[in-house]
């Protein structure tokens, strides 16, 4: 099976798949030395995927390879319509679960529970936030934009002055932003209902985005977070982004140009509420040999001491309240979690039924092609219900 025993007196190995960042692998790599002293029988060996896999890719093709998987939240529908992940529900008291409940950052402990079962533990937290360069942006302002009105007035400036604001708008962006903004403005879309979005929504939101990819740079429409984030520290061309998944990695301590984040600036009248959330849960494959030992290492790594130890040292971003409030962690990367901390405890909770990944992909590929000029806003509206409609139905006969 995916669990190798071992003749070299280790006793078993478990296999895991996480994303192809630092922030997804480094920490996980480099605490296996650590969990390793506290349990010498047992052996971790990681391996990677990418970002794109990570958010898209369907969690069958890995679960019979590998003991343990670090899941996006939505993969919950799949699982507990398939069985695919072990329900660690029934592997908690009720004391542990009232202590993640209570060391959760937003929603994302709720985030893994579906249909009943709890298919995941959080172990990473992120949703889309702004960030700046604080040596470029004083030119205009003393602080970032806290409306959405002040940030196209701030990408006009800096366009005036040969500079740019950006944004993460390639297609799982696009639709991430469509999300967040939907909601800031009051509008989140629920899981309930067989169509995506009413009319009047779609051209408020879609309105918005226009206007805000009509300032950004360019490649904004061609750029992941990363992607974002390297050109902001690479270049003295970027002054600002309004919109993208927060990375602590970059305002860390050890970098020579650091970004500054801060709480997504505000569409609405609601202030920052309502970006998407993001992050991981670490999840136990139902084809595990070593099922005990898998959901004690899964407990170890979410654990507050670990997430805000080396778990947070290594590169990780926690989605432990404790690390997320500690002085220590929070120096560290310069503000990061205190300077974001409000917009990720107000986050939405995207759905997640069986087949919503399956919409989410081409779902943002239109979203982008929109944002491109590539499609007209009353085709993609139309679109979008129709497949959103459809993958809910398809979802429903399955159950």
């Amino acid at each position: 099976m995916i669990s190798v025993l071992v003749e070299n007196g280790v006793g078993i190995t478990l296999t895991g798949l996480t994303w192809d960042h630092p922030r997804g692998y480094a920490p996980l790599q480099r605490g296996v030395a650590e969990y390793r002293k506290l349990n010498p029988e047992i052996d971790i060996r990681w391996d990677r995927r990418s970002l794109r896999e990570f958010g898209e890719a369907p969690i069958e093709q890995y679960i019979d390879r590998y003991d343990l998987l670090v899941v996006d939240h939505p993969f919950v529908g799949y699982a507990a319509a398939h069985g695919a992940l072990v329900d660690l529900a029934p592997h908690l008291n009720d004391e542990e679960k009232r202590q993640f409940a209570l060391d959760s950052v937003g929603p994302s402990w709720e985030s893994y529970w579906y249909a009943g079962g709890l298919w995941a533990l959080p172990i990473d937290a992120a949703t889309q936030v702004a960030s700046y360069r604080p040596d470029l942006l004083r030119e205009w302002s003393a602080a970032p934009p806290a409306t959405f009105e002040a940030v196209l007035m701030l990408g006009n400036a800096a366009r005036k002055a040969g500079r740019w604001i950006v944004v993460a708008a390639c297609p799982i962006d696009a639709i991430s932003l469509f999300f967040t903004l939907s909601a800031n403005l009051g509008y989140p879309i629920p899981e309930e209902r067989d169509f995506f979005v009413e009319d009047s929504v779609t051209a408020e939101v879609l309105g918005r985005l226009h206007a805000l990819i009509a300032v950004a740079h360019p490649d904004s429409v061609n750029w992941n977070p990363i992607q974002v984030y390297d050109f902001m520290v690479s270049t003295s061309e970027a002054v600002y982004c309004p919109y993208a998944f927060g990375y602590s990695n970059y305002s860390r301590s050890d970098r020579r140009v650091r970004l500054k984040f801060g709480d997504a600036p505000a569409a609405g009248d609601r202030g920052c509420a309502g970006t998407m959330l993001g992050g991981a849960g670490v999840a136990v494959s139902r084809f595990t040999s070593h099922r005990s030992e898998a959901i004690a290492y899964a407990k170890w790594l979410t654990s507050p001491a670990h997430q805000r130890g080396s778990y947070f040292q290594h590169g990780g971003q926690p989605a432990s309240l404790a690390a997320w409030t500690d002085p220590a962690v929070n120096a560290a990367c310069d503000g990061f979690f205190s300077g974001t901390l409000k917009t990720l405890q107000t986050t939405y909770l995207r759905p997640r039924f069986d087949g919503f990944v399956r919409f989410f992909e081409p779902a943002g590929i239109e979203i982008n092609r929109c944002l491109r000029g590539e499609v007209k806003d009353s085709a993609l509206v139309a679109w979008l219900n129709q497949r959103y409609s459809e993958h809910r139905t398809a979802a429903r006969e399955i159950a």
